[in-house]
């Protein structure tokens, strides 16, 4: 994964460098299910004691998106791989070769 292919942004909290590790190495294996040169955008958000998380993939094939919430990084970032892979996985198994 390139880095300029791949912006990460927080708003309201300063993660650690565990969440901060965390979050890359999730966006790392969506990339490797993501159409060929993809670029991936992630968005976490702290409102209230609640973690808002948007995850975006732009190619040129297709574009996924998908939203979470919840009260831990770790939650919502499951939500997020969870979510986006099965979007992926269903793309994957119905385009033509």
């Amino acid at each position: 994964m390139l880095s300029e292919d791949v912006k990460i942004k927080f708003s309201g909290f300063e993660p650690s460098q565990d969440v901060r590790s965390s979050v890359y190495y999730l966006l790392n294996r969506l990339h490797l299910k993501s159409p060929h040169q993809s670029f991936l955008s992630a968005t976490f958000t702290l409102t209230n004691g609640i973690i808002e998380g948007v995850i975006k993939i732009s190619s040129g094939a297709e574009n996924f998106v998908d939203k979470a919430t919840g009260v831990h990084m770790t939650e919502v970032g499951e939500k997020l791989l969870d979510r986006i892979t099965t979007k992926l996985d269903k793309w994957k198994s119905l385009r033509c070769f």
